[in-house]
């Protein structure tokens, strides 16, 4: 019996090798997008949002439209268009405001690969939520409520994911927290003793009411919630909403942990921070203005403004 021996050329090792590293590194992506969670967010000006949101493996269509300043949602599905219906509790979605565009947030807190539909908007200044969820063939509003905050821990670790609703309040930033139970198909209301630094919520805090003092309060930063060495093109950013001459207020925001560090614990942390800006010159000129702050992790855990603000950005 005769054995037939191969010798392959360095040029087709060299494939071989390239081929297995990609297959490598496509498996790693695949199963990377498996355990995180779906995070997109949409503004009414875009008015329209592609995902998958029903669970089949094909792109649906969320649209936001308005009939008489009234807000509806619809989801497109293709083989039929179904309404997004707010729960009697909280009949209504919000009101068009410039000053305050609803929000749709996209996020897998179930981790089932079909993410729940988060809903910020207002209606005659106060604010509004809805989490829509996908279930027995319908969008269901399970949670509503008049908070101004919205966000997400856990987001970027094995643990189970937390979504935090809450308020801005006279000296300090107020959550509560729910968890999805899949053994009773609802979202529980979990008492958790935050503390003060928890996502960076202290350092918020001193940032929301900075920006709400501006112009005024611009050379007067406060102290312990600035990264070392923020960059000057951050810093601009508060400088040129400084120098349109606006009063700021606070309308709402979202958070989320962005990155987690080989211990699960949370090294990054992303804040989105809306605020009506009112001219000072012209009562009537009224402006929504976005801010995307980035927090980073410096000094003890146990200290007070714990994660820092380490870049801001204008939308």
């Amino acid at each position: 019996m005769k054995f037939r021996v191969i010798f392959l050329k360095k040029k087709h090792i060299y494939y071989s090798v390239l081929v297995t590293i990609i297959l490598i590194l496509s498996l790693i992506l695949l199963l990377t997008r498996k355990s995180s969670p779906t995070f997109n967010t949409l503004v009414d000006n875009n008015k329209l949002l592609q995902s998958d949101l029903t669970g089949d493996g094909k792109k649906d269509i969320l649209y936001i439209k308005t009939e008489k300043d009234k807000y509806y949602m619809e989801v497109n599905t293709g083989e039929k268009s179904l309404l997004l219906e707010p729960d009697k509790k909280l009949p209504t979605v919000g009101i068009y405001d410039v000053s305050n565009p609803l929000k749709v947030t996209l996020m897998d807190i179930t981790r089932d690969k079909t993410p729940e539909i988060f809903v910020q908007a207002s209606q005659k200044e106060t604010p509004l939520q809805h989490v829509f969820m996908w279930s027995e063939g319908k969008f269901k509003d399970i949670f509503c409520a008049s908070n101004s905050i919205i966000g997400f821990s856990d987001c970027t670790n094995n643990k189970t994911p937390r979504f935090m609703t809450g308020k801005l309040t006279s000296n300090k930033i107020e959550l509560s927290t729910f968890m999805y139970m899949h053994d009773v198909s609802k979202l529980e209301n979990v008492v958790f003793n935050y503390k003060d630094n928890y996502m960076g919520k202290d350092s918020i805090f001193s940032f929301i009411k900075y920006i709400e003092a501006l112009p005024g309060s611009e050379p007067n930063k406060p102290a312990n919630i600035f990264y070392p060495g923020l960059s000057g093109q951050d810093i601009s950013v508060i400088g040129k909403i400084a120098g349109e001459n606006n009063t700021y207020a606070f309308q709402n925001c979202i958070f989320r942990d962005s990155k987690s560090d080989k211990n699960g614990d949370t090294s990054e942390i992303t804040w989105t921070l809306n605020f009506k800006g009112i001219s000072n010159l012209n009562k009537d000129k009224i402006k929504n203005y976005s801010l995307n702050v980035l927090l980073k992790p410096n000094g003890k855990a146990e200290e007070n403004n714990y994660f820092k603000i380490y870049s801001i950005t204008l939308d």
